[in-house]
């Protein structure tokens, strides 16, 4: 009975302390796609990630998104950045930036699974660059060589209508 115990303790602690990441790659795919309305609340929606702030760029309102859980490595989610094309439509992008690497490498893996083809692999002085592209998305990797940090932009190529 006390075996019991302890395993169910043991395995429920183990429970608790695991902890994933909490967007996924075509998660931030769709958001590029998305007014910022919809963004709102897709996050409200019970997505681990809480609105933290926003700044005014030109046409722009970029919004950051960040998790709540205090013990965990940070995660953000930044939203409204875009390039203005000249028929006048805007082809967004959305970025993920986390403090852990294992998370950035998640996502990195995910490319295959949602049909991107690697175009470019290098390194500058300080990051692994991986840039992958289809005919709907171009998606930058990058995970700093100290692996203490990552980043992943995912950019429209073609206008979706709203």
């Amino acid at each position: 009975m006390i075996k019991k115990i302890t395993l169910i303790t043991l395995l429920s602690c183990l429970c608790l302390s695991g902890r994933s990441q909490s967007i996924g790659l075509l998660d931030l795919i769709n958001l590029t796609s998305l007014k910022a309305e919809q963004i709102d609340d897709y996050f409200i929606s019970g997505h681990s990630f809480r609105y933290h702030s926003n700044q005014v760029q030109g046409d722009y309102t970029i919004k950051h998104y960040r998790t709540f859980d205090k013990s965990a490595p940070a995660e953000e989610v930044i939203t409204g950045q875009g390039i203005k094309i000249p028929s006048g439509a805007i082809l967004y992008t959305a970025s993920y930036v986390s403090a852990n690497p294992k998370y950035v490498i998640s996502l990195l893996n995910q490319t295959k699974s949602v049909g991107l083809k690697l175009s470019f692999q290098g390194a500058d002085e300080q990051w692994n660059i991986y840039i992958y592209d289809s005919m709907l998305y171009h998606v930058v990797v990058k995970l700093n060589f100290a692996q203490t940090a990552g980043t992943v932009d995912v950019s429209q190529k073609i206008a979706f209508t709203q």
